[in-house]
C-alpha cells in the first residue's frame, strides 16, 4: 500500500479527460491532502489539455508510460465501462490505489474478478459512488434508523432524462455496455439497498432501443424488513431524479437524490425538520473518505465496500436479465 507522510499530499493521475472528469477534479483540486500529478488519454492533445487547464503536471498519451509515474499515488478511471477492468487492473499491477467510476465493471464475473485482483495485490480499490457519502443522504439514513418516519414501507426513486439518439454514443453502445440501468438505474438501486437493506426479491420490465440495449426500466425490490421500492431508470423521457421514503409515520423527501444536496423529514403533510448541506460539492465527501482509507493503510473504504460493489452488480445484471427476457 502507499506509504506517504502526512505533510506529503497523495499525488492523484486520471484517465479520461471528458465532462465527468472536469466535474470531479473541480472539487479535488480544492483539496489540501491532494496534488494534481498527471492524466492520461490515447489522445495526446486531449490529456494536455486537460492537464493545462486544471494544473495538472504532467500528460501522457499513453497508459503505459502513465502507470510507470512513481509520482501518482492513486488513479481515477472515468471511461466507458467496458474498459473498466483492464485499466484498473494495470494501475493496481503498477501499485497504484484505484478509484473507478460506477458500475466498477458491466457485469458480476468482471467485478468479482477485479475485487479478487485487488485483494491479492494488498491494494486499494473502490467503485466511485458517490451517493453515499453525501451528508444529506446520510442525514436520510440517520432519521430512517431512528425510527422519524416509523417503520419505512415504501421508497421511490427516479433517474431519468432525455438522452442522446445517436446509436454511436457511449450509453446506446452495447459494445461500451450502454443502456439506462448500467450508467443511471445504478443510483436508485444503490438508494435502495443503502436505506433499506439487502432486496430478497428484484422483478423488472423495460423497454429496449434500436441497437438493443436498455433505454427506459421500471424496477421493483422488497426487502427483509418488510418495505418495498418501485424505481425507474430511463434516457427516453423528462427529467425526474427525486427519491422520496414513505413509512408508517411520516416520509422524506430528497430531490436530484444522486448528487443530494438537501432532505426533508415531513408528518402530516408538513416539513418537521429539514437538512441542508451547506459545504457543496458532489464528490469531496467520497474523495475524504478514500483519502482517510489509504492513509489509515486499508484498501477498502468501509463507506463503499467491496461487498457493496459485487451486490449491486448482481442487482443491475438480475434487472437487466429480466428487461432482456421481457422484451
Amino acid at each position: 500500500m502507499i506509504k506517504k507522510l502526512k505533510n506529503q499530499p497523495l499525488g492523484w493521475g486520471l484517465i479520461g479527460p471528458g465532462r465527468f472528469a472536469r466535474e470531479f477534479v473541480d472539487e479535488l483540486r480544492e483539496i489540501e491532502d491532494a496534488e494534481l500529478v498527471a492524466v492520461a488519454s490515447r489522445d495526446s492533445r486531449r490529456s494536455a489539455e486537460f492537464a493545462k487547464d486544471y494544473g495538472f503536471k504532467k500528460s501522457y498519451g499513453n497508459y503505459e508510460e502513465f502507470f510507470e509515474d512513481e509520482e501518482v499515488d492513486i488513479v481515477y478511471i472515468v471511461v466507458p465501462h467496458v474498459f473498466h477492468k483492464a485499466l484498473s487492473e494495470k494501475a493496481i499491477s503498477a501499485g497504484k490505489a484505484v478509484l473507478c467510476e460506477k458500475p466498477l465493471t458491466p457485469s458480476v464475473a468482471d467485478t468479482q474478478e477485479l475485487l479478487t485482483y485487488a485483494w491479492q495485490h494488498n491494494v486499494f480499490l473502490m467503485e466511485a459512488m458517490k451517493t453515499g457519502f453525501l451528508p444529506a443522504i446520510k442525514k436520510a439514513k440517520e432519521w430512517i434508523d431512528a425510527g422519524r418516519i416509523g417503520e419505512p414501507r415504501l421508497l421511490k426513486a427516479d433517474f431519468c432524462f432525455q438522452g442522446p439518439t445517436d446509436p454511436e454514443d457511449r450509453l446506446m453502445n452495447p459494445e461500451l455496455a450502454g443502456g439506462a440501468v448500467l450508467d443511471v438505474g445504478i443510483y436508485p438501486l444503490y438508494l435502495s439497498r443503502y436505506l433499506l437493506g439487502e432486496a430478497k426479491r428484484i422483478s423488472a420490465t423495460g423497454t429496449l432501443a434500436s441497437t438493443g440495449v436498455e433505454e427506459s426500466v421500471a424496477i421493483i425490490t422488497q426487502h427483509a424488513n418488510n418495505s418495498s421500492s418501485a424505481m425507474t431508470c430511463s434516457f427516453r423521457t423528462e427529467e425526474a431524479m427525486d427519491a422520496v421514503i414513505q413509512g408508517t409515520e411520516g416520509e422524506i423527501v430528497i430531490p436530484k437524490f444522486h448528487a443530494a444536496v438537501t432532505a426533508k423529514l415531513r408528518q402530516d403533510g408538513r416539513v418537521i425538520e429539514s437538512y441542508r448541506n451547506g459545504s457543496g460539492g458532489m464528490v469531496t465527501a467520497e474523495i475524504k473518505a478514500v483519502t482517510d482509507t489509504i492513509r489509515a493503510g486499508h484498501t477498502e473504504c468501509p463507506g463503499h465496500t467491496h461487498t457493496d460493489s459485487l451486490e449491486l452488480a448482481r442487482m443491475m445484471e438480475l434487472v437487466r436479465n429480466q428487461v432482456l427476457a421481457t422484451s
